[in-house]
């Protein structure tokens, strides 16, 4: 607990140290009213007044997405807040066989309707001469990934996180709890994403968040983005100090490829390195059939290391409707006495607007936009329909490891009714190789079917 407290009382010091700075705003840019301008990103992303005193307007508004709805936000000269939540509820169903029963058990308990996460917040900004940004999320049930909470845990800190700026036009550093700066699809929150859950090689290769500070920047007539950031979890374990804890070092680089906004193409590609000091001595990867509450279903178990190296490779290109995407993923140990095991992973996708819609892109972030529709559901439209497509594979098996490897095809329908507002339907088969984790023999390979559905309400 003490340990948090000193996590918020660094983030009140940060507050303090206001820098008084005459040089331009980066407002424009982290707004970024989208690069592909029609009245519908006009009416959306661009922003009045709104009595934040001088001229500023929230940074955070493009960054986060944030609606054109006012009853949620407090606006004063000095400060700048927009209350969010995230509300989603899942039903699952599965499909299983002989061999799948044999291999994973039977999952017919999670055939029900359960709470996927609500999540509660503020986000806004702080309005020095150059405005700063925070954003603080609660979740009231766990996530398993979040630094390995209990279930149990009533209440969990997701983000408390700062961002300001330090030099130039574009330069920033964020200090908090916040996502570490590595892979599109991790930074992305999930009203972005292509289907309902992250593929599997990101959540088993990859962290949720982690507790730090990085500094970024834009160059190349803002063609090029760069973040790196150093991080340490030890305040979220009471059992060890500073020095004990993992520490991480993670970059990550951007880029606009190639871009034509009258057309509205972009192709986008990035890197990112995690090098991670293991400094508690071991190491697991674990991932379940990319569903957050069930087992893992691959799993290496907990097994010594020294270090590990993280690299990330990811695409995505928009062309109108069109959204294509692919991330690879790859973790060297550094085990000698499990002859130095790499595992990874990657996935391909592809999501299309059958209405037309099409998504926009933040440069500051290196991300896609989440969507608009173009008829309101509530204004007499439809809305916006999606059908999305992916392919996504991990292998947790190699040297004197054997977790085990997955590949999941993936088939999906979205619909945005309005901007805040989804619901999804996915089928996805996911085809299981390996030993049985009890006996370790056969059955090795077994096929399940699961069936998807998910509502989601956005407040922002």
């Amino acid at each position: 607990m003490y340990r948090k407290l000193i996590l918020l009382l660094l983030l009140s010091f940060s507050v303090l140290y206001a820098e008084e700075s005459t040089s331009p705003s980066i407002c424009n840019d982290d707004l970024n009213t989208s690069l592909f301008k029609n009245d519908l990103n006009s009416y959306i992303y661009t922003w009045n007044a709104l009595g934040t005193g001088g001229g500023y307007r929230p940074l955070i508004s493009a960054d986060l997405n944030t609606s054109a709805y006012d009853w949620n936000a407090l606006t004063t000269k000095w400060i700048n807040m927009r209350a969010a939540a995230i509300i989603a509820l899942d039903k699952s169903q599965f499909y299983q066989d002989d061999k799948s029963l044999n291999h994973v058990g039977d999952m017919g308990h999670y055939d029900k309707v359960d709470v996927r996460g609500v999540r509660l917040g503020a986000i806004g900004t702080i309005n020095f001469d150059k405005a700063w940004t925070y954003a603080v999320m609660l979740s009231i049930n766990s996530l398993r990934r979040d630094f390995d909470n209990d279930l149990e845990d009533k209440i969990t800190l997701y983000d408390a996180v700062v961002g300001i700026p330090v030099w130039g036009e574009y330069g920033r550093m964020q200090i908090g709890k916040m996502k570490e700066p590595i892979s599109m699809e991790r930074i992305m929150g999930l009203v972005f994403e292509q289907t309902m859950e992250r593929p599997m090689h990101l959540d088993a290769l990859l962290p949720s968040r982690n507790i730090g500070i990085d500094f970024s920047d834009m160059i190349f007539n803002q063609r090029l983005t760069w973040k790196i950031g150093v991080f340490n979890d030890w305040m979220e374990d009471d059992q060890l100090s500073f020095s004990e804890s993992n520490q991480q070092l993670v970059a990550r680089v951007t880029a606009v490829a190639y871009e034509d906004k009258g057309k509205e193409r972009l192709l986008h590609l990035g890197a990112a390195y995690r090098y991670e000091d293991v400094r508690e001595g071991t190491v697991r990867y674990e991932v379940g059939s990319e569903q957050w509450f069930i087992d893992p279903w691959l799993d290496t178990g907990s097994f010594s290391a020294d270090a590990t190296n993280t690299y990330n490779l990811e695409m995505s290109y928009l062309d109108g409707p069109l959204w294509i995407a692919s991330e690879y993923t790859s973790t060297s140990v550094d085990s000698p006495q499990f002859a130095n095991p790499t595992f990874s992973g990657y996935h391909v996708a592809a999501n299309y607007f059958l209405t037309g819609e099409h998504r926009g892109y933040n440069k500051r972030r290196g991300i896609v936009r989440r969507i608009t529709p173009v008829l309101d559901f509530t204004k007499g439209g439809w809305g916006a329909v999606e059908i999305s497509a992916r392919y996504s594979s991990v292998d947790l098996t190699d040297k004197a490891i054997e977790g085990g490897n997955m590949q999941i095809t993936s088939l999906g329908l979205i619909w945005h009714p309005r901007r805040d507002i989804q619901f999804h339907m996915q089928w996805s088969r996911a085809y299981l190789d390996r030993p049985d984790m009890e006996t370790g023999i056969v059955p090795t390979k077994s096929d399940t079917d699961i069936l998807q559905f998910r509502w989601v309400m956005v407040i922002d």
